[in-house]
C-alpha cells in the first residue's frame, strides 16, 4: 500500500546502498535494503547523516521493516556511541517473525524499540516522545 506523505514535512531523502532514508525535522524513517546486514559499520555510515541533519538535537528513529534483512543485535549495545542524541526508537513490523526479531533486539537495547504495525502511528508516537 503506498504511503501518503506530506511532502512539506520531508527535509531530505537519500537512496543509499544500506537503504532509503527519509529525514524529517526531528526524526528519520529508514527502509533497509533487502538482504543487507545492518551492523555497527552501517549505523556509523547513517550517523554521518544524522549528525548533518540533527546536529546536537534529540531525534527519533523509525525502522520501517518492509524488506527482509539481517542485523547484529549485539551492536545495539553501542547505539549511544553511534547515535548519542537518539531519544525515541520505533519499528514498524509486518509479521510475527519481525516482531520476534524485535523482542530479541530489545534484549540488547536498554531503552527498547517500540513496535507498531502502522507507519503513521509510529510517526505520531515519535513526535509525542520528542515533545516530552
Amino acid at each position: 500500500m503506498p504511503e501518503f506523505v506530506n511532502e512539506e514535512d520531508i527535509v531530505k531523502r537519500y537512496d543509499l546502498e544500506l537503504g532509503k532514508v527519509t529525514f524529517y525535522s526531528n526524526y528519520l524513517v529508514i527502509e533497509v535494503t533487502e538482504g543487507i546486514c545492518f551492523d555497527f559499520n552501517k549505523a556509523k555510515e547513517l550517523s554521518i547523516l544524522t549528525d548533518l541533519h540533527f546536529k546536537n538535537k534529540s531525534f527519533g528513529y523509525i525502522s520501517n521493516r518492509i524488506n527482509s534483512y539481517s542485523l547484529e543485535p549485539t551492536d545495539y549495545m553501542k547505539i549511544k556511541e553511534v547515535f548519542p542524541n537518539l531519544k525515541a526508537f520505533a519499528a514498524v513490523v509486518y509479521n510475527k517473525l519481525q516482531q520476534t526479531s524485535i523482542n530479541i533486539e530489545n534484549m540488547f537495547l536498554q531503552e527498547g524499540i517500540i513496535t507498531f504495525d502502522d507507519l503513521e502511528v509510529a510517526k505520531n508516537w515519535i513526535k509525542e516522545q520528542l515533545n516530552k
